[in-house]
């Protein structure tokens, strides 16, 4: 924030809204992206953390911070990017959260480097079919023209 507010150059900063609540900043908001305006990378926020799983005692206390809500909506998300074969340079993003009635929603979109081009789906499912849902996403996307997008993407 110091760097935007000493700048002449910029005249504006993209950042996370829950970092800047989370240092009491939060007046600082200037606008908040939804989704269909800016839809997050897969996995966006997310801290994930593995081990072993001899290590019982690890195993235990990880268990303590998982959070099964957050591991259901990335299982949805991870799924669709499995689902399109993308590379570390592929433009996809996704976001995955669960409706007020219970339903998982998930938005996917893949973009070309430019922009021009795209292909956006955003589907439903129950709560216990996240992978089936992050699949069927992946292939609405294909369907529309996704793997085109992502393979004419250098990696």
């Amino acid at each position: 924030m110091a760097k935007l507010d000493e700048s002449d150059h910029l005249e504006g900063i993209v950042l996370s809204r829950g970092g800047l609540v989370h240092v009491g900043m939060e007046h600082r908001i200037g606008q908040i992206f939804t989704l269909e305006e800016m839809c997050p990378a897969v996995g966006a926020g997310v801290v994930g953390v593995q081990c072993r799983k001899t290590d019982e005692g690890v195993v235990e206390l990880l268990q303590l911070i998982d959070h099964a809500e957050t591991r259901i909506h990335v299982t949805a998300e991870r799924a669709m990017l499995h689902g399109l074969q993308g590379h570390c340079n592929s433009p996809i993003a996704g976001h995955c959260h669960t409706t007020e009635d219970g339903q998982l929603s998930l938005h996917g979109m893949v973009f070309s480097r430019e922009g021009a081009q795209f292909a956006y789906a955003h589907e439903w499912d129950s709560r216990d079919r996240a992978f089936e849902l992050g699949a069927y996403v992946a292939g609405v996307l294909a369907s529309k023209g996704a793997r085109d997008i992502i393979a004419g993407i250098p990696h």
